[in-house]
């Protein structure tokens, strides 16, 4: 079992299996939400994710596109989201409590990377994946029921 919580706390989550994968995304959207070069996170089954406190602190900000960012009102951190309409949540890494061992599954929007951002895995693609179902498949192993 895993935890992790926003910047001031307020917002706390549990989760009940130890993620082993996770993605890095390059794209613009994700360097804005961060302020980084690329955002690290990973996805949960529904069933093995938990909100422990905060939920009404937690406000979202959607582009007509679907992307959705989920944060703290209080501190401004993102926090997790559930993951449009599938059965899984979207974890920042940066949030977890604990270090965990994990490996990076593949890179994202490479193409729209900065230039000073150079960090890679070997599985790297030039853009988004053409559907959630492709990174739900690479990070299945984090659901084991």
């Amino acid at each position: 079992m895993a935890s992790g919580q926003c910047l001031c706390g307020a917002v706390r989550f549990s989760i009940a299996v130890e993620p082993r994968f996770f993605y890095r995304c390059h794209c613009s959207l994700c360097r804005k939400q961060t302020g980084v070069g690329h955002n690290l996170a990973t996805l949960v089954h529904a069933c093995d994710f938990r909100w422990e406190e905060g939920q009404h602190v937690i406000s979202s900000w959607r582009k007509p596109s679907g992307y959705r960012n989920d944060f703290c009102s209080r501190c401004g951190s993102t926090v997790p989201n559930a993951l449009r309409e599938t059965h899984y949540f979207w974890i920042p890494l940066g949030l977890l409590d604990a270090e965990l061992s994990m490996a990076c599954v593949g890179d994202f929007c490479t193409d729209d990377a900065m230039s000073w951002d150079e960090q890679r895995s070997a599985n790297s693609h030039h853009a988004a994946p053409d559907s959630l179902e492709f990174l739900q498949r690479e990070l299945q192993v984090n659901h084991t029921r």
